[in-house]
């Protein structure tokens, strides 16, 4: 049985290290019955294109992964939702483009 009272801990943080920035254009998610591996991706055009579909090639490369245990999940969803509410009310709705059924299964 859960306790529906909850305390919340003061942290301070700081940099370690070894934290980077790192610049991503796509996610794909892995979920387990423990937790979440969220793996964040940089997709690169290739200045080519398919002989039989002339469609542009591109190249996709992984760059980081995290796992999130359940919580620290839905915490994160909560903090991207308000990022992105804010930067559309400053900015315009982000438009994305169609994508397939299986985008974010991840190959």
């Amino acid at each position: 049985m859960s306790d529906s009272k909850t305390t919340t801990q003061r942290v301070e943080w700081r940099y370690g290290e070894d934290c980077k920035t790192v610049y991503v254009t796509n996610s794909f998610f892995t979920i387990s019955d423990y937790d979440t591996r969220v793996t964040f991706g940089l997709v690169n055009p290739i200045l080519q294109q398919e002989p039989l579909t002339m469609m542009p090639k591109a190249q996709g490369e992984f760059k980081v992964e995290v796992v999130l245990p359940f919580r620290a999940l839905k915490e994160l969803r909560d903090g991207l939702d308000k990022a992105v509410k804010d930067m559309e009310l400053r900015f315009g709705e982000i438009k994305i483009p169609k994508r397939p059924e299986d985008y974010f299964k991840q190959p």
